[in-house]
């Protein structure tokens, strides 16, 4: 009896141990069916805002054309460099070489009469702030200020560039990016060429947004990068339009840059923006207290950019259906709450860092997660750079540019040499602003000060090299890869 009352026992206690735990098993399940709901309706949600929320993009007369074969004269030699990103000479400033840069032009672009490409990215708007400008100010008067900010935070390189339009014979060509694109405005053109005391109608420095002629195609990049490509690339639109990329800097990374966390400064040299969120998780290790506070604000940050569509903001006036509308009243208030949309995801950002900072004895899985974000930030710029030479080789395939040898682009930061077929190539200038390969050994490139250099023969056929600058006392060398294992040899692109 005693042993059939001691089963029995065991028995209802097992019984009661499995009816516990499928009470947790299925209150989880209940949870993650409500959060599944949850977020299934937010996305509907989301779906039906975005479908409803149509933004028109309209171009406005602050244009910036292609140069074409009529405008390249291919007896010059053309020397092209690109993501200089010259800044207010701030924190958030990427670029601190003004030196290596001034002996360049005057000791190397300047030996004879040649055309210097500056292919996109030459300065940067997104990262200057003025006590006088809003952040989210886009007009005429806005983009001449914070041009005007840059040049007289580098006047040493505007006085070498001065220096090289001077001389007989030589040709500027900037190209416009996503980080310069307020160079469409004439009030920048026009600070510009003040800078380099030329006259408005004075044909040696010009604006484009690709470049075209001479068996050369050269275009900053942007367009192929889904995070910074432009609806319309060719003007300032209005609303101003706001690309996913521009959203990032100008909402998160210019904040987290003025973090006291020892790599903040390098935050912005991210490519490609969708690679932040596990650029921030592999950082150093997340039982660091500025480490998770740090990485919790970008995430959060990250987040909030993403969940919307970007915001074009708003127009300077209301639509003219709204002004004509007694909904016009509503209109300044609604404005005026969109606009502080940034402080307040900002605020939430804040919050929830302290809140990371303040928690201690986390698991060893933080280190796990941080192993695999960093494998993951890798394969994302793998997949990134391989993306941009793959759209380089489709558009070499089309007939508008079969006649070309050289496809140049910059944006990626990374310099790069592939070629296409036995006699075509696409060069990536790279970038002379600081950039890290390793987060966790601070490895940094060798080379550099990458710049190439096209020079037609006596056949006028373009021939590049991808060169590297070491200083007036020693010539320049020949790149050579040095990115391993996923970055690719020098091969061609399938």
């Amino acid at each position: 009896m005693l042993r059939r009352s001691n089963v029995r026992q065991s028995k209802q206690r097992f019984n009661a141990s499995v009816n516990i735990l499928m009470k947790v098993v299925s209150w989880i399940l209940r949870l993650l069916l409500r959060l599944a709901v949850a977020i299934t309706l937010l996305l509907l949600l989301r779906w039906i805002v975005l479908r409803i929320r149509r933004v028109q993009i309209r171009p406005t007369p602050y244009t910036t054309p292609p140069i074409g074969p009529e405008s390249i004269d291919v007896r010059r030699r053309r020397i092209v460099i690109s993501d200089l990103h010259l800044g207010a000479g701030d924190r958030k400033d990427d670029f601190c070489d003004d030196e290596a840069l001034i002996a360049f032009l005057d000791h190397y672009v300047s030996r004879e009469p040649t055309e210097l490409i500056l292919a996109g990215d030459t300065f940067e708007f997104l990262q200057v702030s003025l006590p006088d400008v809003a952040d989210d100010e886009w007009t005429p008067r806005a983009a001449a200020r914070r041009l005007q900010a840059i040049i007289a935070a580098h006047a040493g390189v505007i006085d070498a560039l001065r220096r090289f339009m001077q001389q007989e014979g030589n040709q500027l060509t900037i190209l416009i990016g996503n980080h310069d694109f307020e160079l469409h405005y004439p009030t920048a053109k026009a600070v510009l060429r003040e800078a380099l005391n030329l006259a408005t109608d004075d044909h040696r420095l010009r604006f484009g947004i690709s470049y075209h002629g001479g068996g050369v195609y050269i275009v900053h990049g942007n367009q192929f990068d889904r995070w910074n490509r432009f609806i319309n690339f060719a003007s300032i639109s209005e609303p101003f339009e706001v690309v996913r990329g521009t959203q990032l800097v100008k909402e998160v990374i210019n904040e987290l840059e003025e973090d006291r966390f020892p790599l903040a400064p390098l935050i912005d040299n991210i490519k490609p923006s969708s690679a932040f969120f596990w650029y921030l998780m592999s950082l150093q290790r997340l039982r660091d207290p500025d480490a998770r506070r740090f990485v919790t604000r970008g995430i959060v940050g990250f987040l909030q950019v993403t969940a919307w569509a970007p915001p074009h903001h708003l127009s300077s006036e209301p639509d003219e259906w709204l002004r004509n509308s007694p909904l016009k009243v509503l209109w300044q208030p609604i404005a005026t709450f969109r606009r502080q949309r940034v402080a307040r995801h900002q605020a939430i950002a804040r919050q929830f860092g302290a809140v990371a900072e303040a928690v201690d004895n986390l698991p060893e899985v933080v280190d796990q997660v941080r192993d695999e974000a960093r494998r993951q930030a890798s394969r994302e710029v793998s997949a990134f750079n391989d993306e941009i030479a793959r759209e380089m080789a489709l558009l070499a395939q089309q007939p508008s540019y079969r006649a070309d040898r050289l496809f140049v682009c910059g944006h990626t930061h990374l310099a790069r040499v592939i070629k296409l077929d036995h006699n075509r190539v696409y060069i990536n200038t790279g970038t002379w602003t600081d950039i890290v390969f390793d987060v966790e050994t601070m490895r940094r490139p060798t080379q550099r000060y990458p710049f190439l250099e096209i020079i037609n023969d006596a056949d006028g056929i373009p021939h590049g090299q991808l060169l590297v600058w070491y200083g007036p006392d020693q010539p320049p060398r020949v790149w050579v890869e040095e990115e391993p294992s996923r970055q690719r040899k020098q091969s061609r692109v399938q």
